[in-house]
Protein backbone atom coordinates (compact mmCIF):
# COMPACT_ATOMS: atom_id res chain seq x y z
CA UNK A 1 0.00 0.00 0.00
CA UNK A 2 1.28 3.61 -0.72
CA UNK A 3 3.53 5.04 2.45
CA UNK A 4 0.76 7.48 3.43
CA UNK A 5 -2.46 5.80 3.00
CA UNK A 6 -5.46 8.60 1.40
CA UNK A 7 -8.73 7.89 3.05
CA UNK A 8 -10.06 10.11 0.95
CA UNK A 9 -10.17 6.67 -2.10
CA UNK A 10 -11.47 3.56 -0.73
CA UNK A 11 -8.77 0.96 -0.27
CA UNK A 12 -10.55 -1.29 -2.69
CA UNK A 13 -8.75 0.57 -5.16
CA UNK A 14 -4.96 0.51 -3.42
CA UNK A 15 -3.09 -0.94 -5.97
CA UNK A 16 -1.06 -2.63 -3.34
CA UNK A 17 -3.81 -4.08 -0.82
CA UNK A 18 -5.65 -5.21 -4.37
CA UNK A 19 -2.96 -7.24 -5.80
CA UNK A 20 -2.51 -8.88 -1.72
CA UNK A 21 -5.56 -10.15 -2.01
CA UNK A 22 -4.60 -12.59 -4.65
CA UNK A 23 -3.86 -15.53 -3.46
CA UNK A 24 -0.66 -16.58 -5.83
CA UNK A 25 0.72 -13.33 -5.97
CA UNK A 26 4.65 -13.20 -5.74
CA UNK A 27 7.87 -12.62 -7.87
CA UNK A 28 6.99 -15.49 -9.76
CA UNK A 29 3.66 -13.97 -11.29
CA UNK A 30 4.02 -10.26 -10.65
CA UNK A 31 5.20 -9.91 -14.17
CA UNK A 32 2.04 -11.89 -15.32
CA UNK A 33 -0.63 -9.85 -13.56
CA UNK A 34 1.25 -6.33 -14.12
CA UNK A 35 -1.99 -5.15 -16.73
CA UNK A 36 -3.51 -5.03 -13.42
CA UNK A 37 -1.43 -3.63 -10.96
CA UNK A 38 -1.01 -0.78 -13.82
CA UNK A 39 -4.50 -0.41 -13.72
CA UNK A 40 -5.09 -0.15 -10.55
CA UNK A 41 -2.60 2.46 -9.69
CA UNK A 42 -3.90 4.73 -12.55
CA UNK A 43 -6.94 4.63 -11.48
CA UNK A 44 -5.46 5.35 -7.24
CA UNK A 45 -4.03 8.28 -8.59
CA UNK A 46 -6.43 9.95 -10.48
CA UNK A 47 -8.94 9.71 -7.81
CA UNK A 48 -6.61 11.42 -5.80
CA UNK A 49 -6.39 13.96 -8.08
CA UNK A 50 -9.72 14.45 -8.48
CA UNK A 51 -10.20 15.02 -4.85
CA UNK A 52 -7.19 17.46 -5.00
CA UNK A 53 -8.75 19.11 -7.98
CA UNK A 54 -11.89 19.51 -5.71
CA UNK A 55 -10.26 20.66 -2.76
CA UNK A 56 -8.46 23.50 -5.24
CA UNK A 57 -11.30 24.59 -7.21
CA UNK A 58 -12.44 26.23 -3.23
CA UNK A 59 -10.58 28.78 -3.59
CA UNK A 60 -11.79 29.85 -7.64
CA UNK A 61 -13.64 33.40 -6.56
CA UNK A 62 -14.98 33.18 -10.00
CA UNK A 63 -16.92 29.86 -9.94
CA UNK A 64 -20.10 29.22 -8.28
CA UNK A 65 -21.13 26.40 -6.64
CA UNK A 66 -22.30 24.53 -10.24
CA UNK A 67 -19.20 26.18 -11.98
CA UNK A 68 -16.98 24.58 -9.48
CA UNK A 69 -18.86 21.18 -9.92
CA UNK A 70 -18.82 20.79 -13.63
CA UNK A 71 -15.48 22.23 -13.34
CA UNK A 72 -14.19 18.73 -11.07
CA UNK A 73 -16.61 16.85 -13.46
CA UNK A 74 -14.87 18.00 -16.61
CA UNK A 75 -11.66 17.19 -15.47
CA UNK A 76 -12.53 13.35 -13.90
CA UNK A 77 -14.10 12.32 -17.22
CA UNK A 78 -11.18 13.70 -19.33
CA UNK A 79 -9.03 11.88 -17.22
CA UNK A 80 -10.84 8.49 -16.97
CA UNK A 81 -12.18 8.55 -20.13
CA UNK A 82 -8.22 9.22 -21.12
CA UNK A 83 -6.80 7.10 -19.04
CA UNK A 84 -8.35 4.78 -16.36
CA UNK A 85 -11.00 2.96 -18.50
CA UNK A 86 -8.84 2.11 -21.38
CA UNK A 87 -6.61 0.78 -19.01
CA UNK A 88 -9.01 -1.23 -17.32
CA UNK A 89 -10.25 -2.23 -20.71
CA UNK A 90 -6.93 -3.71 -21.42
CA UNK A 91 -6.13 -5.37 -18.33
CA UNK A 92 -9.51 -6.99 -18.13
CA UNK A 93 -8.85 -8.60 -21.73
CA UNK A 94 -5.44 -9.00 -21.72
CA UNK A 95 -5.90 -11.04 -18.84
CA UNK A 96 -8.95 -13.22 -19.59
CA UNK A 97 -6.97 -14.06 -23.38
CA UNK A 98 -4.41 -15.44 -20.73
CA UNK A 99 -6.57 -17.29 -19.34
CA UNK A 100 -8.32 -18.29 -22.18
CA UNK A 101 -4.92 -19.83 -23.41
CA UNK A 102 -3.66 -21.39 -20.40
CA UNK A 103 -6.88 -23.24 -20.17
CA UNK A 104 -6.27 -25.09 -23.02
CA UNK A 105 -2.86 -26.14 -22.05
CA UNK A 106 -4.42 -27.65 -18.91
CA UNK A 107 -6.74 -29.96 -20.78
CA UNK A 108 -4.73 -30.55 -23.90
CA UNK A 109 -3.31 -33.88 -24.66
CA UNK A 110 -0.61 -35.87 -23.18
CA UNK A 111 1.96 -38.25 -24.38
CA UNK A 112 2.94 -42.07 -22.59
CA UNK A 113 6.07 -41.91 -21.01
CA UNK A 114 5.86 -45.86 -21.10
CA UNK A 115 6.31 -48.31 -24.13
CA UNK A 116 3.81 -48.97 -26.09
CA UNK A 117 3.50 -52.85 -24.73
CA UNK A 118 3.69 -51.07 -21.14
CA UNK A 119 1.30 -48.66 -22.00
CA UNK A 120 -1.30 -50.92 -23.46
CA UNK A 121 -1.24 -52.91 -20.27
CA UNK A 122 -1.30 -50.40 -18.43
CA UNK A 123 -4.71 -49.38 -20.12
CA UNK A 124 -5.77 -52.72 -20.37
CA UNK A 125 -5.61 -52.86 -16.35
CA UNK A 126 -7.86 -49.64 -15.47
CA UNK A 127 -10.37 -50.42 -17.88
CA UNK A 128 -10.76 -54.00 -15.97
CA UNK A 129 -11.72 -52.01 -12.90
CA UNK A 130 -14.86 -50.39 -11.79
CA UNK A 131 -15.74 -47.22 -12.30
CA UNK A 132 -15.01 -46.01 -8.90
CA UNK A 133 -12.30 -47.89 -8.81
CA UNK A 134 -10.44 -46.74 -11.73
CA UNK A 135 -11.47 -43.27 -11.19
CA UNK A 136 -9.73 -43.13 -8.29
CA UNK A 137 -6.55 -44.95 -9.00
CA UNK A 138 -5.93 -43.06 -11.61
CA UNK A 139 -6.58 -39.82 -9.22
CA UNK A 140 -4.02 -41.37 -7.03
CA UNK A 141 -1.63 -42.12 -9.83
CA UNK A 142 -1.92 -38.44 -10.14
CA UNK A 143 -1.31 -37.59 -7.20
CA UNK A 144 1.28 -39.74 -6.27
CA UNK A 145 3.63 -38.26 -9.11
CA UNK A 146 3.39 -41.81 -11.47
CA UNK A 147 3.78 -39.99 -14.30
CA UNK A 148 4.00 -43.74 -15.94
CA UNK A 149 1.02 -44.59 -15.15
CA UNK A 150 -0.97 -41.24 -15.73
CA UNK A 151 0.36 -40.65 -19.08
CA UNK A 152 -0.10 -44.14 -20.23
CA UNK A 153 -3.93 -43.51 -19.25
CA UNK A 154 -4.62 -40.08 -20.38
CA UNK A 155 -2.14 -40.33 -23.21
CA UNK A 156 -4.57 -42.56 -25.70
CA UNK A 157 -8.15 -42.68 -26.05
CA UNK A 158 -10.18 -42.73 -23.24
CA UNK A 159 -12.01 -45.71 -24.34
CA UNK A 160 -8.91 -47.64 -24.36
CA UNK A 161 -8.87 -47.25 -20.64
CA UNK A 162 -12.71 -47.32 -20.19
CA UNK A 163 -12.78 -43.55 -19.16
CA UNK A 164 -15.67 -41.38 -20.42
CA UNK A 165 -15.57 -38.19 -22.79
CA UNK A 166 -16.74 -36.39 -19.69
CA UNK A 167 -14.47 -37.32 -17.33
CA UNK A 168 -10.75 -36.87 -19.55
CA UNK A 169 -10.95 -33.06 -19.92
CA UNK A 170 -11.24 -33.37 -15.79
CA UNK A 171 -8.46 -35.85 -15.19
CA UNK A 172 -6.11 -33.95 -18.12
CA UNK A 173 -6.61 -30.99 -15.60
CA UNK A 174 -5.85 -32.88 -13.05
CA UNK A 175 -2.87 -34.07 -14.28
CA UNK A 176 -1.48 -30.77 -15.94
CA UNK A 177 -1.38 -28.88 -11.99
CA UNK A 178 0.41 -31.63 -10.41
CA UNK A 179 3.06 -32.07 -13.45
CA UNK A 180 3.21 -28.87 -14.57
CA UNK A 181 1.94 -26.36 -11.08
CA UNK A 182 4.02 -23.34 -12.35
CA UNK A 183 1.25 -23.31 -14.96
CA UNK A 184 -1.45 -24.10 -12.35
CA UNK A 185 0.36 -20.96 -10.29
CA UNK A 186 0.05 -18.45 -13.21
CA UNK A 187 -3.32 -19.43 -14.26
CA UNK A 188 -4.72 -19.13 -11.04
CA UNK A 189 -3.12 -15.70 -10.79
CA UNK A 190 -4.41 -14.34 -14.22
CA UNK A 191 -7.81 -15.62 -13.23
CA UNK A 192 -7.92 -13.91 -9.85
CA UNK A 193 -6.49 -11.13 -11.44
CA UNK A 194 -9.08 -10.88 -14.31
CA UNK A 195 -12.32 -10.97 -11.48
CA UNK A 196 -10.23 -8.34 -9.89
CA UNK A 197 -10.44 -6.01 -12.24
CA UNK A 198 -14.01 -6.92 -13.53
CA UNK A 199 -15.55 -7.12 -10.32
CA UNK A 200 -14.20 -3.79 -8.71
CA UNK A 201 -15.41 -1.66 -12.22
CA UNK A 202 -18.05 -0.98 -10.14
CA UNK A 203 -16.65 0.55 -6.98
CA UNK A 204 -14.26 2.75 -9.05
CA UNK A 205 -17.00 4.52 -10.87
CA UNK A 206 -18.79 4.83 -7.39
CA UNK A 207 -15.25 6.47 -6.51
CA UNK A 208 -15.24 8.47 -9.21
CA UNK A 209 -18.82 10.05 -8.37
CA UNK A 210 -17.97 10.25 -4.68
CA UNK A 211 -14.86 12.16 -5.59
CA UNK A 212 -16.67 14.68 -8.05
CA UNK A 213 -19.38 15.16 -5.57
CA UNK A 214 -23.02 16.63 -5.86
CA UNK A 215 -24.40 19.70 -4.24
CA UNK A 216 -26.66 19.33 -1.47
CA UNK A 217 -29.98 21.24 -1.35
CA UNK A 218 -32.07 22.83 1.24
CA UNK A 219 -35.39 22.32 1.50
CA UNK A 220 -37.70 19.47 0.42
CA UNK A 221 -36.97 19.08 -3.78
CA UNK A 222 -38.89 16.87 -6.21
CA UNK A 223 -37.43 15.78 -9.70
CA UNK A 224 -39.84 14.93 -12.32
CA UNK A 225 -41.08 11.71 -11.60
CA UNK A 226 -42.52 13.14 -7.50
CA UNK A 227 -39.68 11.58 -5.78
CA UNK A 228 -37.54 13.38 -2.82
CA UNK A 229 -34.35 14.79 -4.43
CA UNK A 230 -31.79 16.18 -2.05
CA UNK A 231 -29.27 16.79 -4.61
CA UNK A 232 -28.08 18.15 -8.15
CA UNK A 233 -26.01 15.76 -9.80
CA UNK A 234 -23.19 16.86 -12.06
CA UNK A 235 -25.11 15.27 -15.20
CA UNK A 236 -28.50 17.42 -14.33
CA UNK A 237 -25.99 20.22 -13.88
CA UNK A 238 -24.79 20.06 -17.61
CA UNK A 239 -27.87 18.94 -19.19
CA UNK A 240 -29.82 22.44 -17.70
CA UNK A 241 -26.50 24.56 -19.01
CA UNK A 242 -26.67 22.78 -22.58
CA UNK A 243 -30.00 23.75 -22.79
CA UNK A 244 -29.60 27.54 -21.80
CA UNK A 245 -27.44 27.75 -24.59
CA UNK A 246 -29.43 26.45 -27.26
CA UNK A 247 -30.64 29.96 -27.91
CA UNK A 248 -27.22 30.83 -28.16
CA UNK A 249 -26.38 28.88 -30.75
CA UNK A 250 -25.62 30.47 -34.54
Amino acid sequence: MADEIDTRVSLDLDPEAAMLTIVDYDDDTASYVSTAKSAFTEAFTSLRAIHDAKAAVVDDPTLTEAGALLKVDDFAQKRMIAKVYPLWDTASSTLNAKVEAWEKEMTKAVESKASQMVSSEIRAHFKGLKTGERMAAISQAIRDGDDVVASAVLGAPGMLSGIDDEMKPILLREYHERFNPGLAKRLRAVTAARDLIDSRMGVLKKEVAKAVGTIKLKGNTFDLHGQYSGEITPAQLRAKRDKSHKPFTV
